[in-house]
C-alpha cells in the first residue's frame, strides 16, 4: 500500500511538472487582476445610434462611418445595438442605468456614443466610450464650433475624434497568449514598433474621474514586467518577457504600454557634476537673457474699445446756384483731423463716437462781393450703436458692422456783402454698413470699407436761402489697417462725402441749390485698449 501511494504521489509531481506555466499558475494569477482592470478589459463595443438635431442628416453617415472604423478595429469587435431597449441616446452620460442595460442585453464591455448638435456658431460633435460595470463614462472628445457643414467633411472630423479618444486610453494594448516566457499582443507596426522594441505589462489598479462629469482624469498603474519583440507585423507582435514582478504574473488579458518616457535636454552642470537648477547662475546667462533681464509677461488682447486718431488732408468744394450767377469755393488742401472710437460693450455690440475738425479758406467767386476770400470751417460729431457680425470665432477677423446713431455736419463760413456763401447744418439719423477682412495670416493688414445712409436729414442756415428745403448725403469711406502691436495699428483711410440742398421759395439769400463736396485722405494711429 505505502509502494503505491509513493507511485501516485510521483506520477501526480510528473504531471504538475509538464503542464504549460500559464496553465500551472492560473490560480496564482487571479489574486492579481484588480477590479478595474476587469472592467478595462474591452474585447467587444456596442455602437449606440448617433443622433442629431437635424433629423438624422449627420446622425446616419456618422454611424456608417464609425461602423466602418469598428469593423477595421483588430482589438474590439462590432456587438449588434438591442433593437428592443427604450433607451435615450443623447441623455447616457446622465443615466448610467442605461449604460448598464446596454452593455448587459449587448453582452459588451463598452459602449460608444456620439451627439451631434448644430447651431448657429457651427456643428459641436461630442463621442463619448463607456466602460465597466457602473455604467460611467471613462473619455470623451469633442468638436465644438465646427464651421463645416459637407458630409464628407463630417466624417472625417468623426474619424479624428475615434482615433483621438482610443489614443488616450490607459493602455494601448492585451497580451493574447503566453506560452513559457514567449507572448503574443495585438498591437504591431502600425502603431510604430519594430523588432528590438521593449514594452511594459501594467496592471490598472484606479481610475481618478472628474468629480461632476465621471470621465477619466488619470490612472494609477502598476508595472508588472518587461517584453522584448523579436517579431512584428502590422496588428500583431511576438515577444518574451525579459522581467516581471512574479513569477506568471504576465497572463493573457495583461495590459501592455509602449515604454515612452519624458525626454529632457543635457543638463548645465557645475565642474563638480552639480546640475544647476537656477538659470540665473549659469555662466551664460548674460548671452540668453541680456545684462538687466525682466520678467516676460504676456500682453493682455484688447477688451474695451479703440480709439482713432487721423489726420489728412482733402479737397473741398462748395456750389451755390444764386439768381443772377453760380458762384464756387474750394481748396485743394485742407486739412482734417478727426477722433473716433469704439467702446465694446460685448463681443457683438457696441457704442461708437466720431469728433472731426477742419479749418482753411476758400475764394468768394460773388460778383461785387467782398472780401475776396472767406474761412470756412468743418465741425462734425457723432453717436451710434452698433453690432458685430463675426464671420469666425476671432473678434479681429473678419466681420460685417451694422449700427445707427446721429450725425450732425456743420460748414461755417464768414459773412460777405453782398452774402456769397452761408453757414449751414446738416444733421439726421445715419444708419452705416461696414466690413473688413484680414489680407492673409502672414500679412497683418485689414482691408474694409464703410457706407453710411442717411434718413431724411434736414438742413439748417444762417441765412435761409428759400422757404423750404431738400437735402440728401452719400458718404463712403476704405480703408486699411497694419498691425504693429498687440495694441497699437497704423490706419490709413479715404472718406468721400456729398451734401446736397435744394430750395424753393425766397429768403434772406435766394439760392436754388448748394452742395458740398470733400474728398479726405486720413492717416494715423489706432490704439486699442
Amino acid at each position: 500500500m505505502k509502494s503505491i501511494l509513493q507511485c501516485f504521489i510521483f506520477v501526480w509531481i510528473c504531471f504538475i511538472s509538464i503542464l504549460p506555466p500559464a496553465l500551472a499558475q492560473t490560480n496564482a494569477q487571479n489574486v492579481f487582476v484588480s477590479a478595474v482592470d476587469q472592467d478595462l478589459a474591452i474585447k467587444s463595443i456596442v455602437l449606440v445610434p448617433p443622433t442629431d438635431n437635424v433629423g438624422g442628416i449627420y446622425a446616419k453617415p456618422v454611424e456608417e462611418e464609425l461602423r466602418n472604423l469598428l469593423n477595421e478595429d483588430k482589438q474590439w469587435s462590432l456587438s449588434p445595438m438591442p433593437a428592443d431597449l427604450k433607451v435615450k441616446p443623447e441623455l447616457l452620460d446622465e443615466r448610467p442605468e442605461d449604460v448598464q442595460k446596454i452593455l448587459k442585453s449587448a453582452r459588451s464591455e463598452a459602449a460608444l456614443a456620439t451627439k451631434i448638435i448644430r447651431g448657429p456658431r457651427g456643428m459641436s460633435i461630442t463621442m463619448t466610450l463607456f466602460v465597466g460595470r457602473e455604467g460611467f463614462p471613462l473619455l470623451q472628445e469633442a468638436l465644438s464650433e465646427y464651421k463645416g457643414f459637407e458630409t464628407a467633411e463630417v466624417r472625417g472630423e468623426v474619424k479624428r475624434l475615434f482615433e483621438n479618444l482610443k489614443s488616450r486610453m490607459p493602455f494601448r494594448a492585451t497580451i493574447l497568449s503566453r506560452r513559457g516566457q514567449q507572448v503574443t499582443l495585438n498591437l504591431g507596426s502600425n502603431y510604430g514598433l519594430k523588432p528590438e522594441s521593449r514594452v511594459s505589462v501594467v496592471q490598472i489598479i484606479k481610475i481618478n474621474r472628474h468629480p461632476k462629469l465621471k470621465i477619466m482624469v488619470s490612472t494609477e498603474k502598476e508595472v508588472l514586467g518587461r517584453v522584448k519583440l523579436f517579431k512584428v507585423e502590422p496588428h500583431l507582435s511576438f515577444g518574451y518577457v525579459e522581467m516581471e514582478k512574479d513569477p506568471g504574473i504576465i497572463t493573457v488579458g495583461s495590459k501592455v504600454m509602449p515604454d515612452e518616457f519624458v525626454k529632457y535636454s543635457v543638463p548645465v552642470t557645475t565642474p563638480s557634476g552639480k546640475v544647476l537648477q537656477d538659470v540665473s547662475t549659469r555662466p551664460d546667462k548674460e548671452v540668453a537673457f541680456g545684462e538687466d533681464p525682466q520678467e516676460w509677461l504676456p500682453t493682455m488682447p484688447p477688451q474695451y474699445g479703440k480709439i482713432d486718431l487721423l489726420a489728412g488732408i482733402g479737397n473741398y468744394t462748395q456750389n451755390a446756384s444764386l439768381p443772377t450767377e453760380s458762384i464756387s469755393g474750394s481748396n485743394t488742401l485742407a486739412p482734417n483731423i478727426m477722433v473716433r472710437g469704439e467702446m465694446w460693450l460685448s463681443p457683438e455690440w457696441y457704442v461708437g463716437l466720431v469728433l472731426r475738425q477742419s479749418v482753411f479758406s476758400i475764394s468768394n467767386d460773388l460778383t461785387g462781393s467782398a472780401p475776396s476770400s472767406l474761412n470756412l470751417g468743418i465741425g462734425q460729431y457723432g453717436v451710434g450703436l452698433g453690432y458685430n457680425f463675426l464671420m469666425t470665432n476671432d473678434f479681429f477677423g473678419p466681420k460685417i458692422q451694422i449700427s445707427g446713431g446721429y450725425l450732425n455736419t456743420k460748414f461755417s463760413v464768414d459773412d460777405s456783402n453782398p452774402t456769397a456763401f452761408t453757414t449751414m447744418s446738416y444733421s439726421g439719423l445715419v444708419f452705416s454698413v461696414a466690413g473688413q477682412v484680414p489680407l492673409s495670416e502672414e500679412t497683418p493688414v485689414d482691408i474694409g470699407g464703410k457706407l453710411d445712409f442717411f434718413y431724411n436729414p434736414t438742413v439748417s442756415e444762417s441765412k435761409t436761402s428759400g422757404s423750404s428745403s431738400s437735402s440728401s448725403i452719400n458718404a463712403f469711406s476704405f480703408f486699411f489697417d497694419y498691425k504693429l502691436r498687440t495694441r497699437f495699428k497704423i490706419r490709413g483711410e479715404i472718406l468721400i462725402e456729398n451734401y446736397n440742398s435744394s430750395f424753393s421759395g425766397t429768403g434772406e439769400r435766394t439760392a436754388s441749390s448748394a452742395s458740398h463736396k470733400m474728398t479726405t485722405l486720413l492717416g494715423g494711429v489706432q490704439y486699442l485698449f
